[in-house]
C-alpha cells in the first residue's frame, strides 16, 4: 500500500488498531516503531507545544496530536487543523511537515495553511480544496506552494475528514509530500 493511503488509514483506524498498524507502517518505511510506546507518556511531554495549548485541546485533539507525534517522520508530511467553524487553524504539524515548508510549529499553530499559498499556487487547486472542506470530502490535488523562506515547492496534498468522539466530522487531516517537477 502506498505511504499516503496507508497514512490516511492510520489516521482514521480504531484506537485499538493503531499502535499495530503504526509499528507495521514505521518499520516498513525507515521509522522507529518504539515511538508507538513512548507516546503513552505525558502528551505535554512528548509535543512542542506550551502547556496551556495541550490542556485546551479536545479529547479527540489529543488523539489525533499523539498519532501525529508517533508519525512525525513518516514520508510525507502531516498537520492537523481544525475545527472547522474556526476556518482551520492548524492543531500541530509533524516534523517532516516543518522540513518541507521551513516552518516550526510556533509558526504555523492557530494560522490557517493558505500561509503556504503564494503567486503561483493555482487558483483551481484552491477551489477544489475549499471546496472539498465545504461538503466534508477528501481531496487530493497538485500546487505550487511557498516555504517559509519564500522558496516554492510542488506539493500534492490531501485533505483527510476527522471524526471526533462522537463520529461528527471536527477535524482535518492534511497529507503533504514534495513532487518532483
Amino acid at each position: 500500500m502506498a505511504p499516503r493511503e496507508a497514512l490516511r488509514e492510520l489516521l482514521t483506524c480504531g484506537a485499538s488498531a493503531f499502535p499495530s498498524a503504526a509499528r507495521s507502517f514505521l518499520a516498513a518505511h525507515g521509522g522507529d516503531p518504539g515511538r508507538v510506546d513512548r507516546a503513552e507518556g505525558d502528551l505535554r511531554a512528548l509535543l512542542d507545544l506550551p502547556p496551556a495549548a495541550v490542556a485546551s485541546l479536545s479529547a479527540h485533539e489529543r488523539e489525533y496530536c499523539r498519532r501525529l507525534w508517533v508519525l512525525d517522520d513518516a514520508p510525507l508530511g502531516i498537520t492537523l487543523a481544525g475545527p472547522v467553524y474556526q476556518d482551520n487553524p492548524v492543531v500541530y504539524v509533524t516534523r517532516t511537515f516543518r522540513e518541507l515548508t521551513g516552518y516550526a510549529l510556533s509558526d504555523v499553530r492557530g494560522e490557517n495553511l493558505r500561509l503556504l499559498q503564494g503567486p503561483d499556487t493555482e487558483p483551481e487547486a484552491v477551489d477544489a480544496l475549499s471546496e472539498a472542506v465545504e461538503i466534508w470530502e477528501p481531496v487530493t490535488v497538485e500546487l505550487w506552494n511557498y516555504r517559509a523562506d519564500g522558496s516554492r515547492f510542488r506539493n500534492r496534498v490531501s485533505l483527510v475528514p476527522l471524526p471526533d468522539d462522537d463520529g461528527m466530522l471536527a477535524n482535518w487531516a492534511g497529507l503533504q509530500e514534495r513532487v518532483d517537477c
